[in-house]
């Protein structure tokens, strides 16, 4: 079955194939195109000639999973009207880590990042694990991953030192696993307090608690202060 990819509109059909294989860095031959609309004149010439509309779909076998991505990205994200683009895509840590630019890139974050975690899942779900060779996508845009990593960092810190001032837990906002590991990892190492998941499903809420009140909690002291560690790192 083959991949669709990329969807384009441009004032005529060649146009919108030429527009695809310049913005994915394609060869005519390692695609096929689909006309879904080759754009039709104004009702004598008075109402406005609508765009030709194009579907690409990957026929060559070879082609590097980082491009099928980049199609998948930008005709989604079109689809939804937000204009963006891809600036930047690599390998890191056996992930496939893309940067994409937008003058609307709140949307794309959504509160707490949880539009641009959603548009992570429906990636990864819309790209065959074939074809990314099992890599994880994960999506950024603004460099917020990091900088939401940074906040949450300083947040963990904090607050745990609050609890240890206190000696009393305190419970912190949902988070996805990703966000919940930065926090028990971020903590892991101090003596005063350890780290704790509360809720069902996906975004579930970190319990800061202060080390004195380790023997209320029998499975931390059995299995060890963050052994949400495991269970939230398969979900990156």
């Amino acid at each position: 079955m083959e991949n669709y990819i990329f969807e384009a509109e441009a004032k005529s059909k060649s146009e919108a194939e030429e527009y695809t294989l310049k913005t994915l860095r394609l060869n005519s031959d390692e695609v096929r195109f689909e006309t879904v609309d080759s754009g039709k004149g104004g009702f004598f010439g008075i109402s406005q000639k609508k765009p030709a509309v194009v579907r690409t779909y990957v026929t060559s076998r070879d082609l590097p999973a980082e491009k099928i991505i980049h199609g998948v990205v930008l005709t989604v994200l079109k689809k939804m009207g937000i204009e963006a683009e891809v600036v930047g895509m690599g390998d890191v840590d056996g992930k496939i880590y893309v940067e994409i630019a937008s003058k609307e890139s709140g949307l794309v974050i959504g509160k707490r990042g949880a539009t641009l975690d959603a548009l992570q899942f429906v990636f990864n779900l819309m790209v065959d694990s074939k074809i990314r060779h099992g890599r994880k996508i994960v999506l950024d845009i603004e460099s917020y991953r990091d900088k939401r990593e940074l906040s949450l960092v300083r947040l963990g810190k904090s607050v745990a030192a609050t609890v240890a001032k206190t000696g009393k837990s305190k419970l912190l906002e949902p988070m996805n696993p990703f966000e919940r590991r930065i926090i028990h990892m971020a903590l892991q190492e101090n003596e005063k307090v350890f780290t704790r998941s509360e809720g069902n499903g996906t975004y579930k809420k970190v319990r800061i608690i202060p080390m004195k009140d380790k023997h209320k909690y029998k499975d931390v002291a059995e299995k060890g202060p963050n052994n949400d560690l495991l269970e939230e790192a398969n979900f990156e």
